[in-house]
């Protein structure tokens, strides 16, 4: 049971609260902005108490128009609400809610019902707000109800609310009411959460701010007034059941206020909502069917978002990152219109020019103005890792700086939010170009693969899957979401044949590339094809990576496949495509670069050496030495070494190439006879490349730099005096190093003592290798101190 309990409950503020609430949908009509509670539509009309009109959600109703048609939002407001079955006003409310929804002028699908509250609660954020999410987004009854039975995808709280929502219906019907209809009811539902409870409160101080916009900038100080003014009528329409249309409600205010005229949005808002769902139908969040709900990192971010304006979800490839932001962004939507790209989907050289792509007409500023209508609007970018070019990450910026011109919450932070995804690898080349002076010091969830508990619901929804969870050396494959999803098609494991190696990402792409892009057990010539298609798409985007498809000189027969196994996918109006996920691209791309292995040095300067092909080229030293191909590692590792004018990146990606595969002990047996040589000079190399390059900036200094708000590119090498270590790939490599130091030639000393401090600073106490190498620190202490006292 939980309990909304408002501190104005007993003081005579209950009304001052509802009226509040009513003069902020009347600032949305005056801004014409989406209303809170719907994810489109520009605000029209707002009317209150319309019980006489047959409306038993009677305080708000609210109507906003869509490019076609329009819909309708009806919310009873509510100071205190305890959501338990026998709570007299809780079943009073869900009656209300089942009539709106029962009744002929509603309609299903379109319109929206619901209930506003004055006070946040962990519990229905976290758990009923996720509920109503999965119910709007999911394709029929059958599969939300799976998910909310499912143990492990949802939680106890979880199933308690629908559970009491299905009783209460059942009441109201008489009769058991069928699993459509607790769907469809669930799905047009919204809980809205106020903060109007005190002058200075969040909502209270932005909706201030917000309707200055609607002022000449000489007036702008009369903003409180005009709130104030707003906030009257709203008492005096609630006395009289009246209503307001953008109109009228101009026409009023004519008398105090000259309002400068309102932007159409509408359509603009309408194909920013287009695009988020094209970048939302490119995300996966489903193995073999069974959508992954992932609640407790969702909670995670939903509590991190409130307390950052940048939120960073970060993650290993495959790790299922996009499909935490796809859960953020369904959530988002159930309060208001959501902003979303994704990082290989934008184009142009700064805002302007990928407004005109997208065809907007409308300035940044006012677009961002009507779509901040959510308690916590936020700008969501998936894969911001593979924005390459200058021109997109311009973009980027001019988003965030445009977030400047917006009004700080009481407490000094942005009102919006920005949410992104990276790869854990590539964190550090963004923070080298992301203006981050806008939006402080960032917060970062790590976003692990899948637990024993969400492996094991997935097992009972595909049993053929349940032998690999007995083979531990598949652990490193099955944990990871997104090859799991690769091997639950029946070409990847026959069940006639024996398992093939899978135990690593390059075994993997290798039965992947031969089964499913081959078609070895099908049609041999069609296999052909595919493998041709892709090699000539790879080669088309291995200078920029995450860049759009050409497929002119594609068979159509190779084309349909490709699109049918789910590797490539068209962009929307257009005749381009795009790779479905990022590391079948890295796999394309490193099949690319193995073509041309022997002049690699070549041909990296041929294509001019884009920095998202570092993954790709340690992919391909990886598999090599997977492979047992040691001998032409080792030439290629002597290669970029003898190019004078290549970039060390590519020196760094193949010696840290081992550390990327789970064999990464064996690997490093492999390459030691060539780190060793030249008195270790390469172990050397290997170290500082882990020290530098596989590590992230401690942004926890921020507050204490004489000048935090440079550009974050003169900053990091003083946030990067104290790095944060890439954990799974420093932890391979101290397991081999820390055994092996004291008969490693002495020359290592010094790097490998800046390591060991890194990790004695960075990892808690009783952390494995902490008592290992204190014991070495002494001992080569005191060994120094032998030769000093011998000297």
């Amino acid at each position: 049971m939980t309990k909304v309990a408002s501190p104005v409950s007993t003081g005579g503020g209950g009304s001052d609260y509802e009226k509040r609430v009513g003069a902020y949908y009347l600032a949305a009509l005056l801004l014409g902005s989406v209303p809170r509670g719907l994810e489109a539509g520009i605000t029209r009309e707002v009317r209150f108490q319309r019980l006489f009109e047959g409306e038993p959600l009677d305080d708000l109703v609210i109507i906003a128009d869509l490019t076609v048609g329009e819909v309708k939002l009806a919310l009873q407001v509510k100071r205190d609400l305890t959501f338990g079955e026998k709570d007299e006003t809780f079943d009073e409310v869900i009656l209300a809610c089942w009539e709106t929804f029962k009744s002929p002028k509603f309609n299903i699908g379109i319109d929206r019902f619901g209930i506003v509250i004055a006070l946040y609660s962990k519990n229905i954020d976290e758990n009923y707000q996720s509920v109503l999410s999965w119910a709007r987004n999911s394709a029929n009854a059958g599969d939300f109800l799976k998910r909310i039975a499912q143990q492990g995808l949802s939680n106890k709280e979880q199933r308690k609310f629908v559970e009491l929502i299905r009783k209460k219906l059942d009441s109201y019907q008489g009769s058991n009411v069928s699993d459509d209809e607790l769907w469809q009811f669930l799905r047009s539902m919204v809980i809205l959460y106020f903060d109007f409870q005190r002058e200075g409160s969040r909502d209270y101080t932005y909706t201030v701010e917000i309707i200055s916009q609607l002022l000449s900038p000489d007036k702008k100080a009369d903003s409180p007034q005009l709130f104030a003014q707003l906030v009257e009528y709203a008492a005096e329409t609630n006395r009289t059941a009246g209503s307001f249309n953008t109109e009228t409600l101009r026409q009023r205010l004519q008398l105090h206020f000259a309002l400068v005229p309102s932007p159409d949005c509408r359509a603009d808002l309408q194909k920013l909502q287009q695009e988020a769902e094209f970048v939302l139908q490119d995300i996966r969040t489903d193995i073999g069917g069974l959508t992954l709900s992932r609640t407790n990192l969702v909670a995670a971010a939903r509590e991190m978002m409130r307390e950052t304006r940048l939120l960073e979800l970060v993650g290993s490839p495959g790790a299922g990152k996009s499909a935490v932001l796809k859960a953020l962004v369904e959530i988002q939507q159930g309060e208001g219109p959501v902003i979303l790209f994704a990082g290989d989907r934008m184009s142009g050289t700064g805002w302007s020019s990928y407004a005109n792509d997208l065809q907007l007409t409308q300035p940044l500023a006012k677009l961002l103005l009507a779509a901040s209508s959510s308690p916590q609007p936020a700008i969501f970018i998936d894969g911001i890792d593979k924005i390459f070019d200058s021109g997109r990450r311009k973009v980027v910026n001019d988003l965030l700086r445009s977030l400047a011109n917006f009004p700080l919450s009481e407490d000094g932070s942005r009102h919006w939010t920005v949410v992104v995804s990276v790869r854990e690898e590539n964190l550090q080349e963004v923070h080298t170009w992301i203006d981050l002076r806008v939006l402080g010091k960032p917060k970062t969830l790590a976003i692990p693969e899948l637990t024993t508990e969400e492996l094991q619901s997935i097992i009972e929804h595909s049993p053929r899957l349940k032998p690999l969870l007995l083979l531990t050396q598949l652990e490193a494959v099955i944990k990871n979401p997104f090859m799991l999803s690769l091997l639950e098609d029946q070409r990847m494991l026959p069940d006639s044949e024996p398992l093939p190696p899978i135990a690593t990402e390059i075994e993997v792409s290798e039965v992947w590339w031969e089964r499913v892009v081959g078609e070895v057990d099908k049609d041999r010539v069609l296999g052909i094809a595919k493998r041709q298609a892709l090699l000539k798409l790879g080669r088309q985007v291995v200078n920029l990576p995450g860049n759009r498809l050409l497929v002119d000189e594609i068979s159509p027969d190779a084309l349909i496949s490709l699109e049918s196994d789910q590797i490539i996918s068209r962009v929307p109006r257009r005749d381009v495509y795009r790779f479905r996920h990022d590391l079948l691209e890295d796999w394309v791309i490193c099949r690319v670069l193995d073509q041309n292995r022997e002049e690699l040095v070549s041909y990296l300067q041929k294509i001019g050496q884009p920095i998202g092909l570092f993954r790709a080229v340690q992919l391909l030293g990886a598999s090599l030495l997977e492979k047992n191909e040691t001998d032409t590692w080792v030439q290629l590792v002597r290669d970029v070494e003898q190019a004078n004018d290549l970039s060390p990146r590519w020196r760094q990606a193949l010696l840290t190439a081992p550390l990327i595969s789970p064999r990464a002990p064996d690997l490093l047996d492999q390459a030691e006879p060539l780190l060793v040589s030249d008195d270790a000079q390469r172990l050397t190399q290997l170290l500082v490349a882990l020290r530098t390059v596989e590590v992230n900036p401690d942004f926890s200094l921020l507050p204490f730099l004489k000048e935090p708000n440079k550009p974050l590119n003169e900053l990091l090498p003083i946030l990067m005096l104290n790095p944060v270590p890439v954990w799974r790939v420093w932890l391979p490599l101290m397991r081999w190093l820390v055994p092996r130091l004291n008969n490693l030639p002495s020359s290592i000393r010094p790097e490998a003592a800046k390591l060991m401090e890194i990790w004695q600073t960075k990892t808690p106490v009783g952390s494995v290798y902490r008592r290992e190498i204190g014991e070495l620190a002494v001992a080569w202490m005191k060994e120094v101190e032998r030769n000093y006292r011998r000297d």
